[in-house]
């Protein structure tokens, strides 16, 4: 059977089909396979961020990162506080200037004098203080740090008195009834305050070039910490998990520890007393807790009233109030203490909804039957109670 040539020619449609066919897959031989980004319906992948290590633990860094943790801010200033009973620097997550001196004219004391600590660093080792320190801790370390006064330059003299405040304490700042051997200041990598060790060298650093002329000249936080410990340079930690916050309170699950437990490991004792709890009879910065008593007082003053119209505080209930007092202090500061500015402010991503619920009701329990004598006489003990 003949055939014309017509009907052997293919279609034009079909040859565009195949010219596009060969074009798609030439771009595809040459692009490669197609990322996770470029899949179709999938959710883009964030790429790893690269680390720059030798910016991060750079002297300017390190000091900038160190100011921030100290004071909250940049270029902190002197603030009066509203009572006008002191002059204080702003109070960042480590708490530092809440009981340290860091610029004249600053009258926080709780803690010793950083004024010129860099210099007083290298000749605090030569102290037959600190060899006692040294001889006291030679065998068995100090129990909370679990670290031993072995500090050789003044750098790590300084990391050593933040990871552990009692391996050497100056003289008149010690815990009263200790012997001056054990000190106020709590471990600052442990609960309430938790600095990571990116945070504590930072601090190092900060100090090392401010507290002397030499600047960041004197910085060796990063080498001193490496000698210390004997093992690589930590990474800067994520934010905590919210806990106890207004956003996680409702969902986070109700784990509880002992009350004891959960005064210890937030730090209550370090600056209050809790009559009841044989941990927490030490404390001075803060009032002593019995809040049975003191809750209702403080609601019906005139102080936290005024706080309530400028919008400060919201309790309505004794409750509502111990509850603010510890998620937010600020709200209110009771009469008669150092601005308030000493209570850790994140308890409320740091502290379990049945550690809160078990605080509340524990603290609504003391009433000033259980406040001992002494106690109750002190410049420190429930003033409102005697009035």
């Amino acid at each position: 059977m003949n055939v014309s040539n017509s009907d052997q020619s293919v279609p034009i449609w079909k040859l565009v089909l195949v010219f596009i066919a060969v074009i798609a897959l030439t771009v595809l031989v040459l692009k490669g396979p197609p990322t996770s980004k470029e899949k179709t319906g999938a959710i883009p992948v964030e790429e790893k961020v690269i680390l720059d290590l030798d910016l991060l633990f750079s002297a300017e860094t390190l000091v900038s990162e160190g100011e921030f943790v100290i004071f909250g801010r940049h270029q902190p200033v002197m603030e009066t506080s509203p009572s006008g009973k002191f002059d204080r620097m702003p109070i960042g997550k480590g708490k530092c200037a809440h009981c340290h001196i860091f610029v004249e004219g600053q009258r926080q004391d709780i803690g010793p004098n950083l004024i010129g600590l860099e210099q007083r660093s290298h000749t605090r080792l030569q102290e037959a203080r600190y060899k006692m320190f040294s001889e006291q801790y030679r065998d068995t370390p100090e129990a909370v740090s679990g670290l031993k006064a072995t500090a050789t330059t003044g750098g790590e003299y300084i990391l050593e008195s933040i990871y552990c405040p009692s391996c050497y304490v100056v003289a008149g700042f010690a815990l009263p009834e200790s012997n001056d051997l054990v000190s106020k200041m709590p471990v600052m990598n442990h609960m309430p305050y938790q600095l990571s060790d990116y945070e504590i060298i930072a601090i190092v650093s900060y100090l090392q070039a401010t507290t002397s002329s030499g600047g960041l000249s004197k910085v060796t936080a990063v080498e001193d910490w490496q000698n210390y410990f004997k093992k690589e340079l930590p990474l800067p930690e994520d934010a905590p998990k919210v806990f106890a916050s207004s956003v996680g309170l409702a969902v986070t699950e109700k784990m509880t520890a002992s009350v004891e437990e959960v005064i210890k490991r937030n730090g209550c004792s370090v600056c209050h007393k809790i009559p009841g709890i044989e941990i927490a009879q030490t404390g001075l910065i803060g009032p002593i807790l019995a809040m049975k008593s003191t809750a209702p007082r403080r609601l019906a003053s005139k102080e936290y009233q005024k706080a309530v119209l400028e919008g400060r505080a919201k309790a309505m209930t004794n409750r509502e109030y111990v509850k603010e007092s510890i998620l937010n202090p600020s709200a209110f500061i009771s009469p008669g203490f150092r601005g308030g500015d000493g209570m850790p402010s994140d308890y409320g991503q740091k502290m379990t909804l049945g550690d809160l619920d078990k605080l509340l009701s524990f603290l609504l329990a003391i009433d000033e039957t259980m406040i001992n004598k002494k106690d109750r006489s002190s410049p420190l003990g429930l003033t409102e109670l005697t009035r």
